[in-house]
């Protein structure tokens, strides 16, 4: 297995992955060619980052990260999204690796923080991240969608 930057070639897989992700996250729905236009940009980002795990020539994990400013920390910091990895390939180290390389790839650019959202019935995931550190905050997500958006 390994871990590399993405590249446009692997935009199929992660779209599949993001279709697995997105089956267990109750805010969003799955729209294939919104989730290509969203990983172009991101390939296409001078501070993002997505990164794939690779294995015999298949995608079989993937994780999207953004620096962003904080004023709270007076530094970047680190949005991670689209943690997933297929079921087959789980618990085995790649969802934890794909989050070193990134931690990585952001304490390079100074990020003194990272942060996520996770879905608050995706008891898996809230585990995995527990079992790597991460710790839940006071602090919930609101969102408002631009006039004309729905969703």
């Amino acid at each position: 297995m390994t871990i590399r930057l993405a590249t446009k070639i692997d935009i199929p897989g992660m779209v599949n992955l993001l279709q697995q992700l997105f089956a267990v996250e109750a805010d969003f729905n799955f729209d294939a060619g919104r989730q290509q236009r969203g990983l172009k940009l991101l390939l296409g980002a001078e501070q993002a980052l997505i990164l794939v795990a690779e294995d015999q020539g298949e995608v079989t994990g993937m994780a999207t990260a953004q620096l962003l400013i904080s004023t709270a920390e007076g530094a970047p910091c680190l949005l991670l999204e689209d943690v997933v990895v297929t079921p087959a390939r789980q618990n085995k180290g790649i969802g934890s690796a794909l989050l070193a390389k990134i931690a990585e790839w952001g304490a390079e650019r100074g990020a003194t923080r990272m942060q996520l959202l996770a879905d608050l019935t995706n008891s898996k995931a809230l585990e995995f991240y527990r079992r790597n550190n991460w710790v839940q905050t006071q602090l919930i997500c609101l969102r408002k969608y631009n006039k004309g958006e729905t969703t």
